[in-house]
């Protein structure tokens, strides 16, 4: 699959708990994109959720499927 979508939930940054699915197409090749709903987030939240997806990247095979 050439497109993923990672997806962790606040509270939910363990590995094993962030879904991985099939992701859209974006505008030019080889770009990621991070939509943040911060509705009830705070910036702590949002940087533990993101070492959280850096954790399951890192410990993933590549390319993710």
């Amino acid at each position: 699959m050439a497109q993923v979508k990672l997806t962790v939930t606040r509270g939910k940054p363990h590995i094993k708990d962030i879904a991985v699915a099939a992701g859209t197409p974006i505008t030019g090749s080889d770009a990621m994109e991070l939509n943040i709903d911060q509705t009830k987030m705070s910036k702590g939240d949002a940087l533990v959720m993101i070492d959280g997806l850096r954790a399951k990247i890192f410990a993933s095979p590549w390319p993710l499927s």
